[in-house]
């Protein structure tokens, strides 16, 4: 200990020093405004990670001679805070000091016990809390609202009818008729949405996150109603939300869409936007499943972007799914690839970090970079690497990029591994195998981890197990509540001890460890002890199934116990050519039993046509050597490791004509490029040849019959029946059928039935009808194309699609010509979008479905974003359509995401009425700071935008264009090494930068656009009235033109370097015509077929230039805005 009247701080160059003096003030003055701590608005995630650091802190301060008293008399806002957050998991109140010191990792001793304990009333008093009672723990206590471990109690008081709070045993305050309404409030909520409550905004909801956060953690895993909730293991849960995953097995980030509730032959559309663009993906149940859900589906994301949104169009929900902070440019995942970025503390003694390639991962704690295990790089993902970090021994993760200083007051998570315990699994589950609620089985036991205990001493935790009996259902019970003894220092356990019981552990199963603080871990597991299985097929190929006689070749099991006995019934597993598995049970002697699926793996290929999707299929496909696409790829997954696989074109005698090697980057999927299979021969077939690991012989497999027979001679649709003329008869065919007067539809899927095939009712005399006839398949699941394929033919019968929503309805009308006015409701504007865009319709729709949209500038704005036009035609489309010349006022900001430009236009369309009103605009330029950056707001701010100094074209940049190809490489990557590998806000100086310098990589497309007079003839005049108007606005105008000083940009070789003064011109003039400071609108229509030009060739810098002219048009127009 110091001396007395020694400094506190005993260490000044304590690296946490400068975390704790901000955190300590930033705390206090949070506590000095409230006297109930839950109203901090701190949630338990940010206090485990004050928790971490301030125990580290303390630590090390003592080892350099502190006295304990004397530091928490300089930070008291922290002690309190670390105080209350550990009373929140307090296990005995008799104990609580010790288990506090212990939180901190603080070996306890009499001194530092009596430290703690003859501060916390004072503590309190000082920083204004309420001080509730004069015992200090309990005073604490009551700090907490609820301690966690006295949640399970509340809740299951609260399943009676006559609930009073004022009755429970344990103490309240002043402030817990609150606490209690909101606890009740949340329960309420969970009710009301059993089955998505988790999902949905609870923003509402008054309950502070302190007492929230185990209150959901609780309902999470047993819901309102559950009997002897202490005891219970509760309900298996599911993947509610979209959410990012690393695959490191195929080095790969995905967007992962999670399974839904579906109805059997119905499917989930999904619509998925990423930086603009939305693309349309769809699930439902795989061929041959039987559980209620659609299959998970992982979408690759081949760059580093901001954030996703993901919108379940068929149950109405949308999710913004976060990817990347560029004020903490890391995505961090879990031994098990699940993305962990939110968390402010992370509890694994393993991760997995994405970060650029020039960062720097290190420790604050230590000044140390921390332990990788092991690096690769992720596909697509240039310049960025994934590290597998050792973190057993780590306090903390930070990302330090060149320029920047390790710091703990920059962004920083804390780590932990001691408050997670982990399931193991004893090792690879049997192949093939899963349960009917499609769990892994495993033939030994589920292994438990214990890290040292958070309090430091021996405790003792309880394990419950119950069946599995599926997501959102309870089981029964196995085995009662029983204590585990768990050391000090930590330890591992078999979960199903095998020698407890003579006969085999046999079942699925919800284990669940609830540990002295309410902490729960769950896991999910299914065991067949001891059981051995192995999987063989029938003919040559004996590693999957292939087409034969009558379906697929059969698969057979062959399952048998090794140390305990069981039964299998029946005892031959067969899997029938026609079906997707077979199911088996086990049972030991006392009757349990566990039914199996055995789903033997089957040969998939994907043979690209021309006009048609690349799908994955079995069956092979009949086509003509030109339907063959000689710009795909062909695709094969027939199991691993294949030897010598090869395609080969066969003559219709059978001889090779080519042959072409496939090859594989993970050794699951084969690729071969069809430009060498591209063929002119009439009849065929293309052949897959391949040596199967297993049997060592040499198998081929037929996937495509060539001839010159086509599908079908003509289509019609005939008394409510698709009439196919001339009808192949020789192959199974189907069709996928569009409403051609509801595009938005999902295609319906129907098998031919022969020459007429009737339709679905809802589309007899439903209008035209866009139909694609292709190749069926019995054993896939073959998903159509949202937009019409190439190959489709559209057949005509009156009549307009009425079975939807009426606002559709009648745009379905419209679209058939059965109206003149197309709906101007905002639900349809994406619809509109799309059909302009994609469905091309007729000249005398165009008008009107233009009309339509600048009836609601504002929705036709958001609709845009959430149509199918790719992000980077959207700018042109708004400028063609006449859109840019008005205002995008909404009400309130909207709730779905859209482009960071046209959200930033629609938050500056709502300033005018506020500013008019007198209104505050605070929150609304906060909103524009975070969708488009603090250049924005410096530009509402002074009426200028900075970037224009630099992120210019100059005479610099003319004389790098007549550069060759390998001096102007080299200066580039120089000037733009790190520019684009973390996205930033789209007006931050170097995507500024970056969206100039697009016009610099296409010089050809805008010298050909520019050297048109018109063009440049349209932009002077422009800029004259430009001068005319407002001479600040000019001056703007003429920056960039007045870097172009010593160009000569009357040559034709220079005329691409006034773009970015063409699309700055044209944008400050639109926007001082759309707020009233500018006429002449023929002179800006007559502008907008180049302008929209320009904005599909360098889309980057016209969105970035509309901004900034909004901005400065409004600042000119509302000075001090």
């Amino acid at each position: 200990m110091s001396a007395s009247g020694a400094h506190p701080i005993a260490d000044p160059m304590d690296s946490l020093l400068g975390w704790a003096s901000q955190t300590e003030l930033q705390l206090s003055q949070t506590l000095s405004d409230i006297d109930f701590f839950p109203n901090s608005g701190l949630s338990r995630d940010e206090l485990q990670r004050i928790e971490r650091f301030f125990g580290t802190f303390v630590r090390r301060q003592l080892s350099a001679g502190a006295d304990f008293g004397a530091l928490i008399d300089v930070m008291p806002a922290l002690t309190a805070t670390t105080l209350i957050k550990r009373a929140s998991r307090m296990v005995a109140p008799e104990n609580f000091p010790v288990e506090y010191l212990g939180g901190l990792e603080i070996t306890p001793s009499p001194a530092l016990i009596d430290a703690v304990t003859s501060r916390i009333l004072p503590l309190l008093s000082q920083l204004g809390l309420e001080v509730f009672s004069d015992d200090p723990v309990e005073s604490l206590e009551l700090h907490t609202g609820v301690t966690s471990a006295k949640i399970p109690a509340v809740l299951e008081a609260m399943d009676a009818p006559d609930f009073d709070h004022r009755t429970l045993d344990l103490p309240q305050g002043s402030h817990h008729d609150k606490v209690f309404a909101g606890i009740e409030q949340l329960r309420d909520f969970s009710l009301q949405h059993p089955t998505s409550w988790l999902d949905r905004d609870r923003s509402h909801l008054q309950l502070a996150p302190l007492i929230a956060d185990s209150v959901i953690e609780e309902l999470k895993e047993r819901p309102a109603g559950t009997v002897d909730r202490r005891n219970a293991v509760g309900v298996a849960t599911r993947e509610m939300r979209p959410r990012i995953i690393l695959d490191a097995e195929r080095q790969k980030v995905c967007l992962r869409l999670p399974e839904q509730r579906i109805a059997a032959g119905a499917e989930i559309l999904w619509r998925v936007s990423q930086e603009g663009t939305t693309r349309i993906f769809r699930t439902g149940r795989p061929w041959g499943d039987t559980s209620e859900y659609s299959e998970l589906l992982d979408i690759t994301l081949d760059h580093a972007i901001r954030e996703l949104t993901v919108v379940d169009s068929t149950n109405g929900i949308t999710w913004n799914v976060p990817v990347i902070n560029s004020d903490d440019p890391i995505v961090v995942f879990n031994p098990k690839g699940r993305d962990i970025s939110a968390k402010a503390s992370v509890h694994y003694s393993s991760l997995q970090v994405l970060c650029p390639a020039d960062t720097e991962l290190v420790d604050v704690v230590t000044s140390k970079p921390l332990p990788i295990v092991k690096e690769f790089p992720v596909e697509g993902w240039d310049s960025w690497v994934c590290r597998v970090l050792d973190t057993s021994r780590a306090d903390s993760l930070q990302a330090v990029r060149p320029g920047q200083q390790i710091s703990p007051v920059r962004p920083v998570r804390a780590i932990s591994p001691r408050q997670r315990v982990t399931f193991r699994d004893p090792g690879p589950a049997v192949e093939n195998l899963r349960t009917l609620a499609g769990l892994p089985v495993h033939t030994a036991s589920l292994i438990v981890d214990f890290p040292p205990t958070l309090s430091g001493a021996d405790e003792t935790w309880y394990l419950s197990i119950s069946s599995f009996a599926g997501v959102g259902a309870a089981g029964v019970e196995v085995s009662s509540e029983e204590p585990v003894e768990v050391p000090a220092e930590g330890g591992s356990f078999d979960i199903f001890d095998p020698e407890a019981y003579d006969d085999p552990w046999i079942g699925e199963y919800l284990v669940r460890l609830r540990g002295p603080r309410n902490e729960s871990f769950r896991h999910e597991f299914a065991i067949v002890e001891g059981m051995a299985a192995a999987t063989d097929f029938a003919g040559l190929v004996r590693s999957v199934r292939i087409p034969a006689a009558g379906g697929l070749s059969e698969a057979v099991l062959l399952v048998k116990p090794t140390t305990k006995p069981f039964e299998v019934q029946p005892r031959t597993i067969e899997v029938a050519p026609d079906a997707a598995d077979a199911t088996f049970a086990v049972t030991n002697d006392p009757g349990d039993q566990l039914p199996i699926r055995f789903i033997p793996p089957r040969l998939q290929f994907e043979l690209p046509l021309v006009g048609k999707p690349a799908l994955w299929r079995t069956t092979r496909i009949s086509c003509r050597a030109a339907d063959l696409d000689a710009e795909g790829t062909l695709r094969l997954r027939a199991g691993a490791n294949l030897g010598r696989p090869m395609v080969s074109l066969r003559n219709q005698h059978g001889a090779p004509v080519r042959t072409v090697k496939l090859t594989t980057q993970d050794g699951v999927t084969y690729t071969a490029p069809m430009a060498q299979l591209a063929t002119t021969m009439m009849t065929g077939r293309l052949e897959l040849e391949w040596t199967d690991p297993r049997s060592k012989k040499r198998a081929s497999v037929n996937l495509a019959d060539i001839d010159t027979l086509q599908h079908f001679e003509a289509m019609s649709i005939e008394d409510g029946d698709l009439v196919l003329t001339g009808l192949a008869t020789d192959r199974p065919l189907a069709a996928w059928l569009w409403s051609a007067t509801a595009p938005w539809m999902p295609a319906v899927s129907l098998d031919i039935a022969g020459v007429r095939t009737p339709l679905p009712a809802n589309l007899v005399a439903a209008g035209d009808l866009i139909i694609d006839v292709h190749s069926s398949d019995p054993f896939n699941v073959l998903r159509a194309p949202y937009a019409p394929t190439a190959a489709a033919q559209r057949v005509v019968q009156p009549g307009f699609f009425a079975d939807q929503e009426e606002v559709f309805s009648q745009l379905s009308a419209f679209l058939a010509g059965e109206s003149e006015v197309a709906p101007d409701d905002a639900a349809v504007m994406p619809v509109l979008w799309d059909y302009l865009a994609s469905w091309k319709g007729e000249h005398h729709n165009r008008e009107a479905v233009l009309a339509a949209l600048s009836s609601n500038p504002a929705a036709a704005l958001d609709g845009l974003s959430a149509s199918l036009v790719p992000a980077e035609k959207q700018p042109g489309r708004i400028i063609a359509s006449g859109l840019i010349l008005g205002q995008f006022a909404s009400v309130g900001t909207s709730e779905t995401h859209r482009s960071p430009w046209m959200g930033a236009l629609e938050l500056m369309g709502q300033l005018p009425a506020l500013i008019e009103a007198e209104e505050s605009t605070r929150d609304v330029v906060k909103a524009l700071e975070a969708i488009a950056g603090k250049r924005l707001v410096e530009a509402l701010a002074t009426g200028r935008d900075n970037t224009l100094d630099t992120a210019c074209i100059d005479r610099g940049t003319v004389q790098l264009a007549l550069m060759d190809e390998a001096q102007q490489k080299a200066l580039l990557e120089v000037l733009f090494a790190q520019g684009d590998i973390v996205p930033g806000a789209i007006m931050d100086d170097s995507a500024r930068l970056l969206a100039v310098m697009e016009a610099f990589h296409k010089r050809a497309e805008l010298t050909r656009l520019l050297s048109d007079e018109t063009v440049i003839q349209t932009m002077v005049s422009t800029l004259r009235a430009l001068k005319g108007n407002n001479r600040s606005i000019y001056a703007s105008a003429r920056v960039r033109f007045d870097k172009l000083d010593g160009v000569d940009t009357n040559a034709r070789e220079n005329h691409w370097a006034l773009a970015p003064v063409a699309s700055l011109v044209f944008a400050l003039a639109a926007r001082m015509h759309a707020h009233g400071l500018m006429g002449k609108p023929k002179l800006l229509m007559k502008a907008s077929s180049y302008w929209a030009e320009l904005a599909e060739i360098v889309p980057d810098l016209v969105t970035g230039d509309l901004i900034a002219a909004d901005a400065m048009v409004l600042a000119v127009k509302y000075p001090g805005i």
